[in-house]
């Protein structure tokens, strides 16, 4: 998880230029008039003067760096990264992004109509058509936007499900047509980015672009059953979700488990690479837990964070997984990673690895960031389509984008959302929750807990899954620690004994349990 929050963004630099006019504004404390400066056909307030005439405050959260602001007795926590707010722990989202400029935090003006009235507990209303001049308004600079937008194109595989994301603007204005087993989508704008994906045989076999990058061709097999297309937004992405049964994937050449000293044995896995000969047989699921998939997070040209000195959290995540390999196959279980090296997998195939091969459990593992000096110690998280709070949010969120995940938000409806944790909440909640407590245990962070958000790599798997990181690269002492082999060997065990736990729980559900 990387931040970066430090640099001012464009459009606070062209806040600065705009001058300002007068808001009248009534609430449930009275009739109030600030500052305001119009930008881009928006109306921004500073926070600190919404916060005098309130009688309240503005400060900074000790965990995020975000700032925080306390109205009518109620804290409202402000993320400057994202269009959304916590209140009392409540996420409520905005349109626009808060900025930070001129040393002030400058609020949307549906912070006033959608977020204080919550705050206040009654109505509030900007009042008059239009804002009254107080200074002469200097017009924005108009940015120019690129033609030619690339469209992407990402596929995730499962025995019984296929999805096809396509990302980039105007992409839910394209047009989808099916006719027997093909399906063509015509973009109306911009070009398909990606190469021909062979995806196997039984429900999608091929995903190419024709020549010129206008129409994409996807290629049904005969155990196609259902075609479901979702338009999202925020980014902007039209998914082809594809359902039928006993999908063949490419198979793999023979690959190694990352286990110092284990010999190699192949391994099932959905892999992204098109390949010429196919699995002849899917993994079969028992009634035991006895397959763990283990993801490394990151790799390849997503670093994840970056510690001073240049360590890194791919690196770190992937030394700490194969430190836990030998673990857990010494409990007799099968271990899966989806990655062994350095390399780039998508967030959805990561959970498509876990699914192709009838996981019992799904682990991956993460560093974390904060601009916060202090912040420090073990996070645990498991799915859940709203996030505990504003941190867990925006960890959500910058893991998400770096790993090019899905967005989490409304559209995880349908068949999305049937691929969600719904079913394994009670599971998951529990896995993680031990694992919170043997991580506190070793990195001396009681006042840890578990909390829920919607990570786009939980997102598709159909078995209990939680994600953990596992200490800050932020904070010295925490960097030094996971910078140790022995501490990593310590957390590994920690890690391996929550999984005993839950294995005990799975297979025994009568057994009495610590954790709730």
């Amino acid at each position: 998880m990387k931040l970066n929050r430090g640099a001012l963004s464009a459009g606070a630099a062209l806040l600065l230029a705009v001058g300002f006019r007068a808001m009248d504004v009534s609430a449930p404390t009275g009739l109030f008039s600030v500052r305001e400066r119009v930008y881009q056909g928006v109306r921004w307030v500073c926070a600190d003067e919404l916060a005098r005439h309130l009688k309240g405050s503005v400060g900074k959260d000790s965990v995020s760096s975000y700032p925080a602001l306390l109205l009518g007795g109620r804290r409202i926590l402000v993320s400057t990264a994202s269009p959304m707010v916590s209140l009392d722990g409540q996420i409520v989202k905005m349109a626009h992004v808060p900025r930070e400029a001129e040393g002030c935090l400058w609020l949307p003006e549906e912070f006033l109509t959608n977020v204080l009235p919550k705050a206040l507990g009654g109505p509030v209303r900007i009042l008059g058509e239009e804002a009254k001049p107080m200074v002469q308004v200097v017009p924005p600079v108009k940015s120019v936007a690129g033609s030619g937008q690339a469209v992407t194109v990402d596929t995730a595989v499962s025995a019984d499900f296929v999805r096809i994301t396509l990302a980039g603007e105007g992409v839910t204005g394209a047009e989808v047509t099916r006719s027997g087993r093909e399906v063509l989508v015509r973009l109306r704008s911009g070009a398909f980015s990606a190469p021909a994906h062979e995806l196997g045989r039984g429900i999608v076999e091929r995903v190419a672009p024709d020549r010129e990058g206008k129409v994409l061709r996807v290629d049904l097999g005969d155990r196609f059953k259902k075609l479901d297309i979702l338009k999202l937004r925020n980014p902007e992405r039209l998914v082809l979700a594809v359902k039928g049964e006993s999908q063949q994937v490419p198979a793999p050449p023979p690959s190694g488990n990352a286990g110092p000293g284990l010999p190699p044995e192949p391994a099932a896995s959905a892999p992204e690479s098109p390949g010429t000969s196919f699995a002849k047989e899917m993994p079969v699921k028992t009634p035991a837990l006895d397959v763990v998939v283990l993801d490394p997070g990151h790799g390849g040209g997503d670093t994840g964070a970056v510690a001073p000195g240049g360590r890194t959290e791919k690196d770190i995540a992937l030394e700490l997984s194969q430190r836990l390999v030998p673990l857990l196959e010494a409990q007799g279980l099968k271990v899966v990673l989806t990655r062994t090296e350095d390399s780039t997998v998508s967030l959805m195939q990561r959970t498509a690895i876990a699914n192709f091969n009838q996981a019992d459990l799904f682990l991956s593992i993460h560093l974390n960031a904060s601009p916060a000096p202090g912040a420090r110690g073990p996070e645990v998280y498991f799915m859940s389509r709203d996030a505990t709070d504003l941190w867990a949010s925006e960890l959500a969120s910058k893991e998400n984008l770096e790993g090019q995940g899905t967005d989490t938000g409304s559209g995880l409806h349908l068949v999305l959302w049937e691929m969600a944790q719904t079913a394994f909440l009670v599971e998951s909640a529990f896995l993680a929750e031990t694992i919170q407590q043997n991580l506190n245990s070793i990195l001396g962070t009681a006042s840890r807990s578990v909390r829920q958000a919607p990570f786009a790599v939980l997102e598709g798997a159909r078995m209990p899954a939680v994600l953990v990181e596992v200490a800050f690269l932020t904070h010295g002492d925490d960097l030094r620690k996971v910078n140790d082999p022995s501490f990593q060997e310590q957390v590994a065990r920690g890690l391996a004994e929550a999984v005993a736990a839950f294995k005990e729980r799975y297979e025994n559900p009568a057994a009495p349990a610590d954790v709730p």
